[in-house]
């Protein structure tokens, strides 16, 4: 049945010892996807955390002016005549024409 003497039906490589050490191997691999995944998953979840949402929502002309004026950094004259501006209205003529 075998060509050399010293072979016999235990002796090739996947009898005895050899099957728990593959099924060791591939829980290991398993475990080091899993171990790989997690890591992602953590580092990806403090960094978004840390630098906070992607694109801040910038404030408008207008909230901006009403921010300084609440703060008291213009006067209540600079207030109405930049927020003439922003809305496109003239004291004198009253709404702005495009040239």
């Amino acid at each position: 049945m075998y060509n050399r003497p010293w072979q016999d039906a235990w002796s090739d490589h996947m009898s005895g010892g050899d099957w728990w050490w593959m099924g060791f191997m591939t829980l290991f691999w398993i475990a080091v996807l899993v171990l790989a995944v997690w890591a992602v998953t953590r580092v990806s979840r403090a960094l978004e955390a840390h630098h906070g949402p992607a694109a801040p929502q910038r404030e408008s002309a207008r909230e901006t002016l009403d921010r300084r004026y609440v703060e008291g950094q213009i006067d209540a004259v600079t207030y109405a005549e930049m927020r003439a501006r922003i809305e496109g209205v003239h004291r004198d003529t009253g709404p702005k024409e495009d040239p």
